[in-house]
């Protein structure tokens, strides 16, 4: 997990591409990946991300991946000459890791719920769950990743997949494979 701290002057890594119009694959592609890194757009086609040797690296893969498909791709290492674009971007950064972290408590919390229901299907229903949570688990684990400013929102998220989880072995508590799973952020 890249964690950036030193919040006095942060250095960015950009990414500026163009990419062709044909195939759209590309141009969704590459989309899907920025996303996944947590990329930030900040303004057309110029994608920032924290500088550090992994960001650097995955921009630069990525680059050459546009240009290989014909596509131009420029990267490059900056520093804000102003703290308060700094502390927006820095903001933002948090603003979208926060509701990525919010959308995996709230699918927790509903399958939280859904574990409690009684009646037919109870236990399809648990093992339903579980295979869901273990999707979620493994989302928390890719936001710890792009979670580069740490988001508040983090420890709701894990919380929620944690209670979910206790409801889930509290309802079958002899039916987990393996024992309890341990909790996530322990």
């Amino acid at each position: 997990m890249v964690t950036i701290v030193n919040m006095t002057a942060p250095r960015w890594v950009l990414l500026s591409s163009r990419v062709p119009r044909e195939p759209t694959r590309l141009r969704l592609a590459v989309w899907r990946r920025l996303r996944r890194l947590g990329a930030v757009l900040l303004h057309d086609a110029v994608w920032v991300l924290p500088v550090d040797s992994r960001t650097r690296e995955a921009f630069e893969w990525l680059a050459d991946e546009i240009v290989e498909r014909g596509g131009t791709a420029l990267v490059w290492e900056a520093e804000s000459l102003d703290q308060a674009q700094d502390r927006q971007l820095i903001r933002r950064f948090r603003d979208e890791a926060g509701a990525r972290y919010q959308a995996i408590a709230d699918s927790a919390e509903a399958i939280g719920r859904a574990a409690g229901r009684r009646g037919t299907g109870a236990s399809r229903l648990i093992g339903q769950a579980r295979r869901q949570l273990g999707g979620l688990e493994r989302a928390i684990r890719l936001e710890r990743r792009r979670d580069y400013f740490r988001s508040p929102v983090q420890a709701r998220a894990i919380g929620s997949v944690n209670a979910a989880r206790r409801r889930i072995v509290q309802r079958q508590p002899n039916r987990e494979p393996g024992g309890a799973k341990r909790a996530m952020g322990d």
